[in-house]
């Protein structure tokens, strides 16, 4: 058991609130575990005898309310500061990742060293004092540098690997895609989409293409279809398989306790997709989040049998054509609510050993809301999650990228400030350079084009629901055509600023 005190200035905090808990083991893999909160104590239960990590949202008042881990700690009838174990890991996390990186030349004038500096200074004493008021003001103030430390740290690496991978010569051709919606046929949609994006993501969902059993909807998809394939754009299709409650057709619930009767519906079905849209698809998006297995639940080998099914289906229908999976909760914390759920790297290794190709691996990157997986994370931890994906030796897709341009939860979390239009914009600089200068990373998409009902985050498109264009697109495009040329050589960062790593300037675009 695992128990840590949570303080204000006046002493214990009985009145803070507990979001999104959860605990971590060995590789920082989600697991099962029960987490209290009560008189200023947070109470974690797990496996016995393990050591364990805990993972919550926690506000650090100036720099943003993220979700924040400690490290492993073995269990202890003790309390741990919980201050002080978020800041004791985000020190190592600095650590680390400056090794993993080789970022340790980085001048001692450089921001991330010197926020890293003033971090561990806050941190020893924080442990070196005896009043645990203070102890936890000052852990508070060393987690807040160490967060920034780390994202410019991030923010360093990104800008030596975006100019390692474009220094000479351009991105290619396939960059930047967006999201649309099939729903919303407006000429001028179509013509602000030419000159700024490369690649066009048209989401196939089962519910509106067969509402009713055997009865087939296209007119919307021909339209998007027909006009991506005259204006010479690549398409992304899918997900072919989505089993979540807001994808299925209602008609399908029948047969939620019925594999074999899921997996013929579901062949016939797509049956009908591919065989519409084979000549024009280049990439199918054959499966989304099915790992998380939160409507429909499959065991493992159901899973991959359906993976297997449809990927052949794909590729027999059309020489060439390209197969993705998505992972849509890529921290997977649901693992620790649903045990037959797999973790998104187990999964993904359990596909590739059972035989079955994939071209590209997508992952969604989506932030603000307190619902699936889209609680807000620091820039540090977005960019070690890309890493992690480094050993699969396969092209990574950001297959949805994005954070609202307005508060749209609460409990969602923010990031420097309240989410507002300009944020948005700014926050499109340096996580779109940041995820292109993976050399592994070939494709960012963001989430959607315009704000509507059924977009994967509320908030998030670039332009909203009345029509007008938001900073975010005009920024987006800036950021896309900075890298249709060579970036030249690297130019270092005014030492006052946080960097963006294709850019000299963290103005909002206005």
């Amino acid at each position: 058991m695992l128990r840590f005190t949570v303080y204000d200035k006046n002493g214990l905090d009985s009145h803070w609130s507990l979001v999104n808990p959860y605990l971590l083991g060995p590789e920082s893999l989600p697991v099962k575990g029960r987490v209290t909160f009560k008189d200023g104590i947070v109470t974690c239960q797990g496996p016995p005898n393990d050591a364990l990590a805990f993972c919550t949202q926690f506000e650090t008042e100036t720099i943003g309310r993220f979700m924040l881990q400690t490290c492993l700690l073995p269990p202890r009838q003790k309390p741990y500061s919980l201050s002080i174990e978020l800041a004791r890991n985000r020190i190592r996390l600095f650590l680390t990742k400056s090794e993993e990186w080789q970022m340790f030349d980085l001048s001692a004038e450089h921001p991330a060293l010197k926020h890293w500096e003033e971090a561990r200074r806050l941190f020893t004493e924080s442990i070196t004092t005896d009043d645990p008021r203070v102890a936890d003001q000052a852990a508070k103030l060393s987690l807040i540098h160490g967060i920034e430390a780390s994202e410019r740290l991030a923010l360093a690496h990104a800008d030596l690997l975006l100019h390692r991978r474009y220094g000479s010569k351009a991105a290619s051709s396939t960059t930047l895609g967006v999201r649309i919606c099939p729903e919303i046929d407006s000429p001028k949609i179509r013509e602000m989409l030419k000159p700024e994006f490369d690649v066009i993501v048209v989401p196939i969902r089962w519910r509106d293409v067969e509402p009713k059993e055997g009865r087939y909807r296209w007119d919307a998809l021909d339209k998007w279809m027909d006009w991506a394939k005259e204006s010479g754009k690549p398409i992304v299709a899918g997900p072919l398989m989505d089993y979540s409650k807001e994808a299925l057709p209602e008609w399908m619930d029948v047969w939620k306790h019925d594999f074999d009767s899921t997996r013929d519906q579901t062949y016939d079905y797509i049956e009908q997709v591919v065989d519409r849209y084979k000549s024009v698809v280049g990439i199918w998006n054959v499966a989304s989040g099915i790992n998380v297995n939160d409507n429909f639940e499959f065991t493992v080998e159901q899973m991959v049998d359906l993976v297997r099914m449809v990927s052949v289906h794909v590729r027999q229908a059309r020489k060439g054509a390209r197969v993705m999976i998505e992972l849509t909760r890529p921290f997977g914390e649901y693992r620790v609510v649903n045990r037959d759920s797999m973790a998104p790297l187990p999964f993904i290794d359990r596909i590739m050993q059972e035989g079955i190709r994939l071209d590209a691996l997508g992952v969604q990157l989506l932030f603000g809301c307190n619902h699936r997986g889209m609680q807000t994370r620091d820039i540090m931890q977005i960019s070690a999650l890309l890493d992690r994906f480094y050993w699969l030796d396969l092209p990574i897709l950001v297959s949805a990228m994005g954070v609202p341009s307005t508060t749209v939860d609460d409990h969602g979390g923010w990031w420097r400030q309240a989410w507002s239009p300009s944020l948005q914009s700014k926050w499109i600089t340096q996580v779109f350079a940041l995820s292109m200068s993976k050399p592994f990373v070939e494709s960012v998409f963001w989430t959607d084009m315009v704000d509507h009902d059924g977009a994967l985050l509320d908030g998030a498109g670039l332009i909203n629901a009345a029509g007008q264009v938001k900073p975010s697109f005009k920024r987006i495009g800036e950021v896309r055509k900075r890298l249709r040329s060579p970036l030249g050589k690297l130019k270092l960062p005014r030492r006052t600023e946080v960097e963006s790593p294709i850019e000299n300037s963290d103005s909002d675009t206005g």
